[in-house]
């Protein structure tokens, strides 16, 4: 064989070798996921002072799924025992497409005690603890202590000067009966629509920066909250404008970092 049929031959493979990746790439198709209904079959709220609590959850009677209690790992069995009082979240995993149902709340109430609900909660300024959480109470035997996040118990059912973030509440009653509420967000007074997007806009959108020429492309709203954190630690550390640019205020800075610390949520 010569040097020229060596070389068409080698053309050849590489051809060959490019088109048949091409294909198998184009060739899968993407997984669509379809919500699929996960149900609880039954709850068994608890004795007051114990953990006899019980959740059933279930999706169509079959075994190609998993679940998990709040933000537990997967798994086959789906009961979920010695539950105190409190709320949780069911949600279920398909093992063959690794879609992921929406999450189901859940109360497990105590059968002979103390009852929390929320009232009411505010936001906090962004900068300062400004945030509140009001609870109240019934059938709990007085005195009633209330616990923030495992702190200190406090004999009132307010909680304020709190910062944005997810907090979780705990009551326990003169007999020792507990009940939770979990997951309540205090969010902050920064609006991603209305505070974020024109900063990131206005300076870092623009020609020759985040506007389509470099990647992410920041004229993307979703661009933007996947790369949350990024923009904050840079826009902190001052080197986001890049140079050449006005800076940002520290109004601005912290907006962004306010916004990213409460959830970088598109609100």
């Amino acid at each position: 064989m010569n040097k020229k049929s060596n070389i068409i031959l080698i053309i050849s493979s590489l051809l060959i070798f490019i088109y048949g990746c091409e294909y198998e790439r184009i060739a899968q198709p993407e997984i669509e996921c379809e919500s699929f209904e996960l149900v609880v079959e039954s709850v068994q709220n608890t004795a007051c002072a114990t953990s006899s609590g019980e959740i059933v959850a279930s999706v169509n009677g079959t075994d190609q799924y998993l679940y998990r209690l709040n933000d537990g790992d997967f798994a086959e069995n789906n009961v979920f025992t010695e539950l105190g009082a409190g709320n949780y979240t069911v949600q279920a995993i398909d093992q063959n497409t690794q879609c992921v149902s929406e999450p189901i709340e859940v109360s497990i109430e105590n059968e002979d005690g103390i009852q929390i609900s929320l009232i009411e909660k505010s936001e906090s300024e962004c900068g300062d603890n400004t945030g509140t959480i009001l609870i109240s109470q019934e059938d709990g035997v007085e005195p009633i202590e209330y616990l923030i996040n495992g702190a200190e118990p406090q004999g009132t059912p307010e909680f304020t000067g709190l910062s944005s973030g997810e907090y979780t509440i705990l009551a326990r009653d003169a007999n020792g009966c507990e009940a939770e509420l979990s997951g309540i967000e205090i969010s902050t007074n920064i609006s991603f629509s209305d505070d974020v997007k024109p900063i990131i806009a206005t300076n870092c959108a623009v020609n020759g920066c985040h506007n389509g020429t470099q990647s992410p492309n920041f004229t993307i709203d979703e661009n933007i909250i996947q790369n949350a954190s990024r923009i904050k630690n840079r826009t902190g550390s001052g080197t986001m404008p890049p140079a050449g640019r006005p800076d940002l205020t520290e109004e601005e800075i912290q907006a962004i970092a306010c916004w990213v610390d409460g959830g970088a949520l598109e609100n």
